[in-house]
């Protein structure tokens, strides 16, 4: 997902923005129609204040290009966060964060259009220090033990990123937007950084049918992560418990 985060008439950001990042301003011209600067190249969490020019405004609004690695449409508000990005003749002013390295063209949709058309410009993200990248396996844990026992199952944790990855995990029956202890489920360790070219963590999980009857059980692993694009990754768990072996002699008809 394409995530912005703007001010408008000075509110608040939706987003953090780094204590290491710039405002970069563009401001959009009437004579001749443009955008001045037409070309930036910024670093990644930067943010471009966009502001229809104070001394001589035009109706205008900055759309960016279909391609653009970061998505907005803004004049009086962002339609992303609910204001109208349609073109206004006031002096309005937005601000927009750039999460993502890649390249965002813009236009302005009454004098320009995408792909660098009339009123349009571009802007360079430039990567910073490199990003985590969650490995995960297996994306699914299944078990079986028999009541009264336990099992253990592996998840192992990598990183195949440039930055180092930090990392915890909690537990949920259903959703994990929502964790919750589950007697049964345990996991060792909870929590750690996985260094750039280290190897994976392993994980044991713990299914311990103690206080369990025989059947099916079923939770989540829910693993959290400074990875951008899998900050919160469900691991479906699937524990059968069996009839013990003893309870299953008496249950064939023998008895000694």
């Amino acid at each position: 997902m394409k995530r912005i985060s703007l001010f408008t008439g000075g509110a608040l950001a939706l987003f953090a923005v780094s204590a290491h990042a710039l405002d970069h301003s563009v401001v959009a011209k009437n004579g001749p129609r443009r955008f001045d600067p037409p070309t930036l190249e910024i670093n990644v969490g930067d943010t471009v204040t966009f502001t229809n020019d104070p001394a001589d405004p035009g109706l205008h609004n900055v759309k960016s290009d279909a391609d653009s690695v970061t998505e907005f449409r803004c004049a009086n508000g962002c339609d992303e966060t609910g204001g109208n990005g349609t073109a206004d003749d006031n002096a309005w002013t937005a601000t927009v964060t750039f999460p993502t390295a890649g390249v965002a063209g813009y236009y302005c949709q009454i004098h320009g259009g995408d792909g660098g058309i009339g009123m349009s410009g571009v802007i360079t993200v430039v990567g910073t220090g490199g990003s985590a990248t969650l490995d995960l396996n297996p994306t699914a844990l299944i078990g079986a033990a028999d009541e009264g026992a336990s099992t253990s199952v592996p998840l192992s944790i990598g990183n195949t990123g440039d930055a180092d990855l930090t990392w915890n995990a909690d537990t949920a029956l259903a959703d994990c937007a929502t964790p919750e202890v589950i007697p049964w489920l345990a996991l060792a360790p909870s929590d750690g950084t996985v260094v750039v070219g280290d190897p994976a963590t392993n994980v044991d999980v713990t299914l311990d049918a103690t206080a369990l009857t025989p059947g099916v059980y079923n939770a989540n692993v829910c693993v959290h992560s400074n990875d951008a694009a899998n900050d919160l990754v469900s691991v479906p768990v699937e524990f059968t418990v069996n009839v013990s072996a003893a309870d299953q002699i008496f249950l064939n008809g023998f008895d000694p």
